[in-house]
C-alpha cells in the first residue's frame, strides 16, 4: 500500500510473500525456492488479464503490455460497487517481511539498490564489449544484454526519481 502511496498508482499492488499464487499459476521456482520475475494483472473479480513469466532473473515484461491491459480493463464499464469496493489486503508489510520464503535474504533498502544497479549497468557495458568483437550469430546475445542494459537503466532512474521525493518530503 505504501509503494501505491508513493507512485500515485490508480490501482492496487499485491505481493506473494509466502509464493502461494505463484506456485499456483506455476511461476514458482523449486529449485531457487522463490518464485520466477513474473507480473500478472488481476482484475477485481480475480480474473487474470495478463502474465508474464520470465526465464530467469534479467527477463522482465515491458510496461506497454502492461499499461495497455491497465488501460483495457479502466475502459470496461464496471459496476458501482466494484469501483467504490476497496482492495482486499490480506497480509499486512510486516507479516509479509515476517513470513517470507527466504527470511535470511531480506530486501534490500533503497540506498542499498543504487549500488547494486550500478554494478548490474556495469557488468552489461562489459559483456557488450566482449560480444562486439563476436561473429554475426552473436548479434542476438548482444540484443539480450542491450535490451537488460535499457531495463538496468530504466531502474536506476526510478530509483533516482523515488529518492528524490523522498528527500522533498
Amino acid at each position: 500500500m505504501a509503494m501505491v502511496e508513493k507512485l500515485d498508482l490508480p490501482f492496487p499492488l499485491l505481493s506473494d510473500a509466502k509464493g502461494e499464487l505463484s506456485k499456483l499459476y506455476d511461476l514458482w521456482s523449486a529449485r531457487e525456492g522463490v518464485a520466477v520475475p513474473a507480473i500478472l494483472v488481476i482484475d477485481r473479480s480475480g480474473a487474470v488479464r495478463y502474465v508474464y513469466k520470465g526465464s530467469d532473473f534479467a527477463d522482465r515484461s515491458g510496461d506497454d503490455p502492461i499499461l495497455e491491459t491497465l488501460d483495457g480493463m479502466a475502459g470496461e464499464e464496471a459496476s458501482s460497487a466494484e469501483k467504490d469496493a476497496p482492495a482486499e489486503v490480506s497480509l499486512s508489510a510486516d507479516e509479509a517481511e515476517a513470513s517470507t520464503v527466504r527470511p535470511e535474504r531480506p530486501p534490500m533498502s533503497l540506498e542499498q539498490l543504487v549500488p547494486y544497479y550500478r554494478g548490474v549497468y556495469f557488468t552489461t557495458v562489459a559483456l557488450k564489449k566482449r560480444f562486439a568483437g563476436m561473429e554475426p550469430g552473436g548479434r542476438q546475445a548482444f540484443d539480450e544484454v542491450d535490451r537488460y542494459q535499457g531495463m538496468t537503466s530504466g531502474y536506476m532512474e526510478a530509483i533516482r526519481e523515488t529518492r528524490k521525493q523522498k528527500s522533498s518530503r
